[in-house]
């Protein structure tokens, strides 16, 4: 019958506690036993204040038996032959020894632990020989045979002790590697959050640097014009105007989410170029002479995109290409482009490995790598949402939604 729940998890958390328990009843009954004068035959000696002491030392110390399992398995073997020898009646003598030897190799180093279960054991048989006359007298021969099982079940008992030692040090081992792995996932996956990030901020220096320079240069041509066309530079200052909310939609979209980044921006580090969608058609060619076979369906009337939307389509489609290639190889791939009233749709699909009829990447992006993780805070970011998954047709599919309503503001 197996105990509630609740009640095993008390006993796995306060071990002295049951211990206590044990030896107290154990204790108890030891006490009890020295007013038996006989039993099978065999004649015990009257009690005494040794006979109490004996009895006592054979169970009260397994109190501790845990924190000390050396010497509780000295004392606890030593009360209990000494016992044996001088005819004292003891109830839980061997079960207590039995007790304090399992400790002995659950508990204790290897060497002392063995040590002790054949000093123990050795007692054991000293004690056969030495009444074997007595216990001859009521049926029990001491032979090779009665040896060799008290030796077996005094030093097998140790050896069980031993092997749940050994398994709990492996499941101990098992749970701290299971957290450094967790500590190292999690470590990567900030990394990989950062440089994203930082590769972000990186490109809102280009195009808000584009911004500024061409409203200095439209401020500019204003100012020279203003006296001899000054429908041009009313013109001029309005270009300013719409170049300024552009750059300033541009800002709140990915300053807020970057305020608190811990990456650093290398002083070496060379800046890409900015792209966007109307470089998708020289993405694709390269794709197609890495071998990927790639179609790209525009639906919807083309429009002028927000820089950020704009440079997240074009990595979305950049990342989920690569991955094609990496992990499905020379295959089929197809680029869908949606444009809609108040968002913007891109897709990007392939067929699976041709030579295992599929692609075996998971539908966690997380357990992918960088790539499509920088791709789900990029397009985050930008207030959409991103599907990556395995298709029912087989292959691999790749969705993102960014919506439009912010750059209208």
């Amino acid at each position: 019958m197996r105990l509630p729940q609740d009640v095993r998890r008390w006993v796995r958390a306060h071990p002295t506690a049951l211990d206590g328990v044990v030896a107290a009843a154990l204790t108890v009954a030891n006490l009890l036993s020295l007013s038996v004068r006989s039993y099978g035959g065999i004649t015990f000696r009257d009690p005494d204040l040794l006979g109490v002491l004996v009895n006592v030392a054979a169970a009260a110390p397994l109190v501790v038996r845990r924190r000390f399992p050396a010497i509780v398995a000295a004392v606890v073997a030593a009360a209990y032959l000494t016992a044996g020898f001088l005819d004292y009646s003891m109830f839980s003598g061997s079960f207590a020894a039995l007790l304090a030897l399992y400790t002995l190799g659950a508990h204790a180093p290897m060497v002392p632990g063995l040590l002790l279960t054949l000093a123990t054991a050795s007692g054991v048989v000293g004690y056969l020989f030495a009444k074997r006359e007595v216990l001859a007298a009521v049926g029990l021969q001491v032979n090779a045979w009665t040896v060799g099982v008290e030796l077996l079940v005094y030093i097998g008992i140790w050896l069980i002790g031993r092997t749940v030692r050994a398994r709990r040090e492996y499941l101990a081992e098992l749970e701290h590697r299971a957290e450094r792995l967790e500590r190292t996932a999690s470590a990567e996956l900030r990394a990989a959050l950062a440089e994203e990030r930082a590769r972000m901020a990186r490109e809102l220096h280009d195009v808000v640097a584009h911004h500024v320079s061409v409203m200095t240069v439209q401020a500019a041509a204003a100012r020279r014009m203003i006296e001899r066309a000054p429908e041009r530079s009313v013109e001029a200052m309005r270009a300013v105007e719409e170049t300024g909310r552009a750059a300033l939609v541009e800002m709140r979209r990915i300053v807020g989410a970057l305020r608190n980044a811990d990456a650093e921006e290398s002083p070496s580090a060379e800046l890409p170029p900015q792209a966007g969608v109307k470089e998708l058609d020289t993405l694709i060619d390269r794709a197609r002479e890495a071998g990927l076979d790639v179609d790209l369906t525009i639906v919807g009337e083309p429009r002028e995109l927000p820089s950020s939307i704009d440079l997240a389509i074009y990595r979305v489609v950049q990342e989920s290409l690569t991955n094609t290639l990496r992990h499905a190889g020379p295959t089929r791939a197809a680029v869908v482009l949606r444009y809609e009233p108040d968002a913007v749709e891109v897709s990007v699909t392939d067929d699976g490995s041709r030579k295992r009829g599929g692609t075996p990447r998971p539908a966690d992006p997380e357990r992918v790598g960088h790539g499509l993780i920088g791709m789900r805070e990029r397009v985050t970011l930008n207030g959409g949402t991103l599907y990556t998954g395995p298709r029912s047709v087989g292959g691999f599919e790749v969705k993102a939604r960014l919506p439009l309503e912010e750059a209208r503001t």
